[in-house]
């Protein structure tokens, strides 16, 4: 796997381990939406797969633990290998 994938995939990881949405800072939010996209991109994933869930997440229609899960369940689909300990990193 590219590292610049694996590491996408670490920091929506990272920044999705909060409860709301409103819990990120903007910079976050946007920092979150980036590496989204590499993740995207990276693992080819459609816009359903991705970017709609965000927005629900973002509209509150699921829960960020929701659209964790989701990103989790992506992440174990496509095998990637990502460091435990960066995601548990402090946001």
């Amino acid at each position: 796997m590219d590292d610049f994938v694996t590491h996408g995939c670490e920091q929506v990881l990272r920044f999705s381990r909060v409860e709301r949405w409103d819990d990120l800072s903007e910079a976050r939010k946007v920092q979150l939406g980036f590496n989204l996209g590499v993740v995207a991109l990276g693992l080819k994933l459609a816009k359903t797969e991705s970017f709609d869930v965000l927005t629900a997440a973002r509209e509150g229609r699921i829960s960020m633990p929701a659209f964790r899960q989701h990103l989790l369940s992506l992440v174990a689909a496509h095998h990637v290998v990502v460091d435990e300990t960066k995601i548990a990193r402090p946001i």
